[in-house]
Parts: structure tokens; sequence; C-alpha cells
């Protein structure tokens, strides 16, 4: 008999309750003790039809006899309250924060008990990237089985992420499939890098600014070659700030990882405007690459902090992969300071081959 405890969140009627429960309780079971709870906390059922379990985004009819350990493959020790979506993550949206052709992020918001908390709430449109696929592939309908193995890649890479994750990571709390949607609640930051330097009246950082950036990353960086999880879209947006006392700044990675599994869907997720300023040029030319590729653009993002502009520029990708064909490494003749200027030396480099390993970038002089 199966005694591990499982966590199963059980919605109905527009109510949430969480049960632990034993891997031998059927789902009959489950609902007897479902009515149970309800009961006590004078709820009416008024349509037995309408109510269902849901875990994971996954529909179980209330009478069947199928037992939890049977269904559920996650147990108790595996997830808590905190990352369970239905059970603590019933975010209510406030106002958009940022929308795109795929995707939008929205500030939300918790009431409880404890106070008023804030998250990030990003959705992922599945119809749009299905319309996209249709495009690509040249079909008339994209069916739930063909789009299944992508989701479950998304999956698999946001596991990864969890185990990325420390204080210079966007936190995500939890991620949750709908029909729809594929929805993440995230940790909510106050600012990006990209509005932090738009704010400066005039001139980029100063060296030391970017080395206390760099130095934060790195942290993220780490964690990351360590699980062999490249990002493909290092880029001044995608750092967010958080400001704390002292006029300090905490900078976080986000979406390290999405990235990666996204562009596997359709590649036009890393070709809108910004994306491709940044990208190394062997994923531009569409040749073998590997987590190299984000040196790369990390090159681009320290260019960009202290010269505040990009190193490379063109109207689509073709132009901007001529440019840095053309025009190599005569860009750095801008850059003054000594250090900055050899370190992208190092970075920018055409061939992935030629470009320093992370171990070298981490070893450069100027974090010394």
């Amino acid at each position: 008999m199966n005694n591990e405890i499982y966590t199963i969140i059980i919605k109905g009627l527009n109510q949430k309750i969480c049960l632990n429960v034993p891997g031998h309780t059927t789902i009959r079971q489950l609902y007897e003790q479902y009515l149970e709870k309800i009961q006590k906390k004078n709820l009416l059922i008024n349509n037995i039809d309408n109510i269902f379990f849901v875990f994971n985004a996954r529909k179980i009819n209330y009478d069947d006899d199928k037992r939890v350990d049977e269904i559920f493959i996650m147990k108790y020790n595996d997830i808590t309250a905190e990352n369970s979506y239905n059970a603590k993550y019933n975010v209510d949206i406030i106002e958009p924060i940022k929308e795109n052709v795929f995707t939008s992020i929205y500030k939300g918001k918790i009431e409880n008990e404890e106070g008023v908390h804030y998250y990030a709430v990003k959705k992922i449109f599945k119809d749009k990237i299905k319309n996209e696929m249709k495009l690509e592939q040249g079909k008339t309908e994209i069916t739930e089985e063909e789009f299944k193995p992508e989701i479950e890649k998304f999956n698999k890479e946001i596991k990864n992420m969890e185990k990325c994750w420390c204080e210079n990571s966007v936190k995500i709390f939890d991620y949750f499939d709908t029909k729809d949607e594929f929805i993440i609640v995230m940790e909510l930051c106050d600012d990006n890098l990209l509005r932090v330097l738009s704010k400066k009246p005039s001139g980029g950082l100063s060296p030391d600014e970017i080395k206390g950036i760099l130095l934060q990353l790195n942290k993220v960086f780490k964690l990351m070659n360590e699980k062999k999880i490249s990002h493909r879209d290092i880029k001044l947006t995608n750092i967010l700030v958080k400001y704390e006392e002292n006029n300090k700044i905490r900078v976080l990675l986000s979406d390290y990882g999405i990235s990666n599994q996204l562009s596997l869907l359709t590649t036009k997720f890393m070709t809108h405007a910004g994306t491709a300023l940044t990208m190394a040029p062997e994923i531009l030319s569409c040749e073998k690459y590997d987590d190299k590729c984000d040196l790369w653009s990390l090159g681009v993002v320290i260019y960009q902090l202290y010269a505040r502009k990009y190193p490379y520029t063109g109207q689509c990708e073709s132009d901007i992969l001529n440019k840095i064909n053309k025009d190599g490494q005569k860009v750095l003749n801008e850059i003054k300071d000594e250090q900055i200027k050899d370190l992208l030396s190092k970075l920018l480099v055409r061939d992935p081959k030629k470009r320093i390993s992370w171990e070298e970038y981490y070893k450069h002089p100027f974090f010394q």
C-alpha cells in the first residue's frame, strides 16, 4: 500500500481546495473528502457535473476509481503550497507590463491575511504559436498531439531553471498549463537594464558599475554552465533590476532557458525587434552553435552598457550579419577603457571557435 502523501488541488464551482492524501486514495474517495470539506465550509453544490479535479491542468472525473498514485506523478515532497499555482498563486491581474506577439507579462497580486503580495504573470498564447507553426509547416491545423511534445519540452526546461535559482535570477514560483495559455508566476522586479541606462542623462555606465552588474550575473551564468543551459536571448530587457537599500541594485536574469525551448517552436521567437541585434552571428547565419552564443550576446550587452548603443545595427538579420562580417572589431575603437576593450575583443569574435570560453571569461583581468 502506497502511504506517501500527495497534494491534490480540487476545483468545483470556482472553489479551490487543497487535500493531502495517501497515494492509495481513489478519485472517488477524494470526491467524498471534498464533499465533507465543503460542507464544513457551508458551501453549496448546485450541479455535480461541474465538479472536477485539477492537478497540473489535468481534468479527472469525480467518479473515477483510479488511485492517486496512478494518475499524479508528483508527491507532496516534490511540491509545496508555495509553488502550487492553484493552492496559493491564484493571482489577480492588475495591469499589463509588456506585450508582444506571442506572450504578455502582467502585474498581478494576491491579497491574504499576510497582506498584499505582487507578482509578474507571464502568459504564452498557444493559439498564436500554433498559427505561426501552421505558416511555417504549411498546414491548416496543428493538432493537440502535434503540439504536446513542444509543451513537454517547455515543462522540462522550466524544471531545469528551478535548479538554477539564485539571488540573481528571477524566481519562478509556479507554472500552469491551461487549454489556451501557458502561465508562469514569477518574481516581480522594479525595472530592466535598458530603462536604467535610458534614465542616465548622457553616456553609458562606468567600468565599476558594469563590473558590479556582471559579477552578479556571473553567479547565474555559472549555474547555467553546470546545467548546460544556454539562454540564446541575453539582452538588456531580459536583465531585470530590483532597487534595494542604500541605492544599491540587484540585477536578475530572466527568461533563461525559456527562450531556448520557445525557439524550437518557431524561429521567429528569436527575430523580433531588438533580439537579433544581440544574437550571435552563428545563430543569425543558421550555423551550428553551442553555449558560446551567449558569450557573444553578453559582449553586446557590455558594449551597450558602456557606449550606450549597439555595436552592430541593421534593418534585418541579414543586414546585421553583413555588418558583423564587414566591420569586425573596428567597433571597439570607440571603447576607451582598456580592460573592457580587451574583454570585448575576446567576446565579440565572429568565429565561435576563436571566442573565449566561459572559464576564460570568468578569469579575465576585468573581474580581478
